[in-house]
């Protein structure tokens, strides 16, 4: 595993096997995962975010289009959108269970060991632990689906 230095603590993370499986996964945005309109909003903006908040996610192996749990927190605010995401990857954080929110450009992240059941309708079948659950607050300029 490869290890990455957050506020000061090691994560240790398998990035080529994320890759991997992420790689097999759909969009959030497909009818396979969820397809609702926040979702397809949510999809097609998050690609367009800082290189800094692009750069957080690639350094885990996490395709920020895929396997997340979306919902809009805040709509339309001063023209941006709230957006929460809660994704997994396979990796551990060394000497504590969770890393609180990390500030990056115009996304908040905070990083937990994952503990509970793989058996969750929430991380797909294909994933093992040692996982971390990285949950995403980031604005988003508002635009409304095109349909």
């Amino acid at each position: 595993m490869e290890e990455v230095v957050l506020i000061n603590h090691v994560v240790k993370v398998d990035r080529e096997k994320n890759i991997n499986l992420y790689k097999a996964l759909p969009k959030v945005s497909e009818k396979s995962h969820c397809g609702c309109e926040d979702c397809q909003n949510y999809a097609n903006r998050i690609v367009q975010a800082s290189s800094e908040v692009l750069a957080f996610f690639q350094q885990f192996g996490v395709d920020p289009t895929k396997e997340a749990e979306v919902w809009k927190a805040a709509s339309n605010l001063n023209g941006y959108d709230i957006y929460t995401a809660d994704y997994h990857f396979v990796g551990e954080i060394q000497g504590t269970n969770e890393l609180d929110w990390i500030q990056i450009a115009e996304a908040s992240f905070g990083l937990t060991n994952y503990t509970g059941e793989i058996e969750n309708p929430m991380i797909p079948s294909t994933f093992d632990k040692p996982l971390i659950e990285l949950a995403v607050r980031i604005k988003i300029p508002h635009t409304e689906l095109q349909i």
